[in-house]
């Protein structure tokens, strides 16, 4: 088996693949719906994976008071956040390692972040550290159960720089719990196609009556809360 790759290894991958980087407009979109609602207008919010800044800049657009900052762990995407979300305050890092003082955020992202770590349970009780209490967390990973998942992560593996974890919709759900939020929702993203059209069912009630709507869900989105009356699991 080849050894993981290094974060250096990692952030110079992302470096030379960092102006093809992106999600659908459709994905931005939905995020900032899930959370800008929960958000109050001068909050405090971290996107943490940033990439190229899409998402902050839905956020820019949804709550102009808001204060934005940004992670990645590649330069070339952090230099290109800059760029597109002028303001914003984002810096080079490491998801794993959050270099943010205790209870400064009311709301991080993680688009397609968790995937990429080693230690996902620590990396959430880094979040909830970094979070104010009943802030909120909005997550979405590549779901293992879906019914493409081998031919999608095999072309996904040709330009990716990274070694992936793809988990099981339940699997991610304990995670979060373990590193002691509040799960509010677990909808799907891209994905609960059925007879042509999208699935209008509630999300987390059909995947609770019907499993076999995970293998539909090519995306999984998770939203949860740091509790209020007591603090997120210390990391490790």
């Amino acid at each position: 088996m080849a050894e993981p790759l290094s974060k250096t290894e990692i952030a110079a991958g992302y470096d030379q693949i960092a102006d093809k980087l992106a999600m659908s407009p459709k994905f931005y979109r939905l995020c900032r719906r899930l959370l800008a609602p929960r958000l109050a207008p001068s909050s405090v919010l971290l996107d943490v994976g940033c990439g190229q800044g899409r998402l902050l800049a839905e956020f820019r657009a949804a709550l102009p008071q808001a204060e934005l900052h940004g992670l990645d762990i590649s330069p070339k995407l952090v230099e290109i956040a800059r760029q597109n979300v002028p303001g914003a305050q984002v810096i080079t890092g490491d998801a794993e390692n959050l270099a943010f003082k205790d209870d400064q955020f009311d709301g991080v992202v993680m688009t397609e972040v968790l995937e990429h770590l080693g230690q996902p349970v620590t990396a959430l009780r880094g979040v909830g550290r970094i979070l104010k209490p009943g802030g909120w967390l909005l997550m979405t990973v590549p779901n293992r159960d879906w019914f493409r998942y081998e031919e999608y992560n095999t072309r996904r593996r040709r330009y990716q720089p990274v070694d992936d974890h793809w988990y099981p919709v339940a699997e991610v759900s304990g995670f979060l719990k373990e590193a002691g939020f509040e799960l509010q929702r677990i909808r799907g993203g891209e994905n609960l196609y059925f007879g042509g059209g999208i699935l209008r069912l509630g999300e987390k009630l059909a995947l609770a009556v019907w499993p076999r709507l995970h293998q539909r869900m090519k995306r999984a989105l998770f939203l949860a809360r740091k509790p209020t009356a007591a603090c997120v699991a210390p990391a490790n």
